[in-house]
């Protein structure tokens, strides 16, 4: 079979579909079919086609496949056949498991695969992950879930009418210092959590500027296909982790933007966003995501102590991060700290834990996911709300 296989839509070409659809339709498909992709045998590994063939699908996905329990890389959705074809020899897929981005709904007649992993820019997520459901097979998309709250409720809906799992990359979900992290939280014994300081940052303007300028992807300054600047691209990190740390969902948010290199960042495209979430019992989240300069922070403050997650110690990529994906198939380390006291937990590959644990609730027929749409939905929603207090000058706006 030969495959006319295209580029997804270019920075010339690029047109973003609107996707919108109600919550009320949402959850009229509350009470719609149950999972009916489910593997056959709870021992088979599924079968996992990446949609997209970039630097984090290169460097993160599918070098932690292999250490998956319950899943195999079986196929790729690529615009260039020559790199697919390079894909299925070194992962050992046929050939005709590469598919173009006009194929997708070809694989709605290939058995072999059973899930996607939605790798593109933003924007695209939400067309590329509607038209996987609809071929009837199981979304995992990369975070942002998509660029807007209507997109995510588009997602939401196709999936329940597919009868298909729909999941987003919160990773850290099950990574071990963090899951310890909010479980010491929660004890009655850490007491009243009061505050918590939460920052992902990395220095994309300094590498802007670098010599490696030209690897940098640029994507993430065109305002149609990002969504936004650095609240788009890290800020959801803070945003999950102040909501699992707390087991709270804030009531109101403030958001304050900033740029010191405008002649790098366009209009639409913040470089520093500072942003405040409130819940109602009175804890206050201080958060920050900035293409100015790299920090990452993770320390929530209560009444009788603290807990905080730190990059570390150092292995041979260097200092590890509390946000830091996994990659080149090693763990990204993280120490995590309860007061003065180190505790001492495993180092994990993220991406594939991530995969066997979607894998697993795909063959348990669940309806939904731990990290699901619906909270993938409820983060953008947050950050729709960010924005608008923004421009608004930092004023308080209610969540609800």
């Amino acid at each position: 079979m030969k495959n006319n296989l295209q580029f997804p839509h270019s920075e010339s070409n690029f047109q973003r579909r609107t996707f919108v659809k109600g919550l009320a339709a949402i959850m009229a498909l509350q009470s719609g079919p149950l999972i009916t992709k489910a593997a056959s045998s709870k021992s088979k590994k599924l079968g996992l086609a990446i949609v997209g063939l970039g630097g984090y699908a290169t460097g993160c996905i599918a070098p932690e496949v292999s250490s998956c329990a319950h899943v195999r890389l079986a196929g790729v959705v690529t615009g260039s056949k020559q790199k697919g074809e390079e894909w299925s020899r070194q992962y050992q897929f046929p050939k005709d498991a590469v598919y173009g981005y006009d194929q997708i709904d070809r694989l709605a007649e290939d058995d072999r695969i059973d899930m996607v992993h939605i790798a593109l820019p933003n924007a695209m997520h939400a067309e590329y992950a509607i038209k996987c459901a609809q071929a009837g097979k199981h979304v995992m998309v990369e975070k942002p879930m998509a660029i807007s709250s209507g997109e995510c409720e588009a997602m939401i809906a196709s999936a329940k009418k597919a009868g298909v799992l729909l999941g987003v990359n919160y990773r850290l979900q099950w990574e071990p210092h963090h899951v310890k992290a909010t479980e010491i939280i929660s004890n009655d014994k850490f007491g009243q959590i009061s505050s918590g300081n939460y920052e992902f940052s990395w220095g994309y303007a300094r590498g802007l500027q670098g010599p490696n300028k030209d690897k940098i992807k640029k994507w993430l300054l065109d305002p149609k296909m990002a969504g936004g600047g650095a609240l788009f691209d890290t800020g959801v990190y803070p945003i999950q982790a102040a909501c699992y740390l707390s087991g709270r969902t804030p009531s109101s948010v403030r958001g304050m933007s900033s740029k010191v290199h405008p002649d790098i960042f366009p209009d639409g495209i913040e470089e520093t966003m500072s942003y405040e979430l409130l819940f109602d019992d009175g804890f206050q989240a201080i958060c920050r995501a900035s293409y100015s300069h790299s920090h990452h922070q993770c320390i929530t403050l209560g009444d009788r102590g603290s807990v905080e997650i730190k990059g570390g110690p150092r292995n041979d990529k260097g200092w590890g991060s509390a946000y830091g994906q996994s990659g080149a198939g090693k763990p990204n380390p993280k120490t995590l700290f309860h007061g003065r006291k180190e505790i001492k937990l495993e180092q994990t590959l993220q991406q594939g834990v991530l995969l066997d644990e979607f894998a697993q609730s795909i063959k348990r027929g669940e309806k939904n996911f731990k990290a699901s749409g619906e909270m993938g939905l409820r983060d953008i929603q947050i950050i729709e709300r960010i924005y608008k207090s923004a421009s608004a000058g930092g004023s308080l706006i209610s969540t609800s």
